[in-house]
């Protein structure tokens, strides 16, 4: 398998100021494409970072992306700090500033002096071009890495990548594919979970399991490289038999599948309807199912009820229940969840309440102390959860 190395650029990504989405694109985009990300490192606008990070890189990787200062200003130097490296000298491009003064003259701008050095590329380069920006890219070789520069600005870069580097890259992986699995989990930790399928990721010698925990869940990510996508499936189908035979109860779906739309699926399928009584998530849950195309068939009504004046008022729930248990209980969500059910209407009465911090809680009742209710035609069933 082939490797790469990402290189992102920029003081403003160092110090917080930009979200470093563009090194995230590119390793899924890689891992898309069969090559393996190695390493990945942000430095700053400096010259001796950029040269070290540069180095190191294409030592030790395949291809090499680096993404920032390519603009017109005294700190976009990245260009200029390949180019010493490769021993190679920045030539003028003029249909490069053609491009250049067009996009500023449609905008009705005229061109800084400062965007002409944007038509220079070291030599013998191959131009990367860029539709969208005034910051061209470009590819070189590099201690026998193919180094892929390209500029900073996310839609760009992105835009680049797609239409000028994947093509490239593919002839890095030519006579292989690559195929992935997502299977999605929840209601397992991660290390629960790998205790439990030890023994599928040690025998599954054709494919490559990954674990990545998210908020929902743990995601497993399987992955085959083959000469032939049937290849491939036939791998990622075999470890995926095996895995819903012994995690089935935690798995609720594979690949694009968000939790809400399967609940929304199962709900559609066997034309139930829900409705949802909210304390300590303030309408959180009923805002990721209603986020769904089409919620409207199953969901019917969603309360907020966050003091126990709201609790007794929209819910019906008992004051004696309060008094004795409080809101933070496993009776308090039976009765917010029955009760959402009766007014409702609905098949199914699903409840939260907890303790949600930071104030609030006691040593019997921590923060993080949650309780789901969830009332149906024969009865009501709850769950506690220690979150914190």
């Amino acid at each position: 398998m082939k490797t790469a190395s990402i290189i992102t650029i920029g003081d403003e990504l160092l110090y917080g100021a930009v979200v470093n989405t563009n090194a995230a694109y590119i390793g899924q985009c890689l891992s898309d494409l069969g090559i393996e990300p190695i390493w990945s490192i942000t430095v700053g606008d400096s010259r001796e970072q950029i040269h070290q990070a540069l180095e190191i890189a294409s030592q030790q990787a395949d291809v090499v992306l680096i993404t920032g200062g390519l603009g017109p200003t005294h700190d976009d130097v990245t260009k200029t700090i390949i180019a010493e490296a490769a021993g190679l000298e920045l030539v003028f491009h003029q249909e490069i500033l053609d491009q250049v003064e067009v996009m500023f003259a449609q905008r009705g701008i005229s061109m800084p002096e400062s965007n002409r050095i944007q038509a220079l590329i070291p030599e013998g380069a191959d131009i990367l071009k860029n539709p969208i920006g005034t910051a061209p890219g470009f590819s070189i070789k590099h201690d026998q890495a193919s180094i892929f520069v390209m500029p900073g600005v996310p839609r760009e870069m992105k835009k680049m990548m797609e239409e000028q580097v994947i093509p490239r890259l593919q002839d890095h992986t030519k006579n292989r594919v690559i195929v992935h699995r997502w299977i999605r989990t929840t209601g397992i930790g991660e290390s629960n979970l790998s205790e439990l399928i030890k023994d599928i990721i040690a025998e599954a010698t054709e494919i490559k399991i990954a674990s990545l925990p998210q908020n929902t869940g743990t995601n497993l990510r399987l992955t085959a490289q083959t000469e032939t996508v049937e290849e491939a499936q036939r791998q990622i189908n075999t470890v995926e038999s095996r895995l819903l035979k012994r995690a089935g109860s935690y798995i609720y779906g594979t690949d694009e599948d968000t939790l809400e739309e399967v609940v929304g699926r199962l709900l559609t399928k066997t034309g139930a309807t829900l409705a949802l009584a909210e304390s300590c998530t303030g309408g959180l849950v009923v805002d990721r199912l209603t986020d769904v195309p089409g919620s409207s068939v199953y969901i019917c009504q969603g309360v907020v009820a966050y003091s126990n004046e709201a609790k007794i008022q929209h819910l019906n729930v008992s004051e004696e229940i309060l008094a004795r248990h409080g809101a933070v209980s496993s009776e308090t969500a039976a009765d917010m969840a029955s009760g959402i059910r009766r007014i409702s209407g609905a098949t199914y009465g699903l409840s939260t309440t907890g303790i949600a911090g930071p104030g609030g809680a006691t040593a019997l009742k921590p923060v993080g102390l949650v309780y789901l209710g969830l009332a149906h035609a024969d009865g009501t069933i709850t769950q506690e959860l220690r979150l914190g």
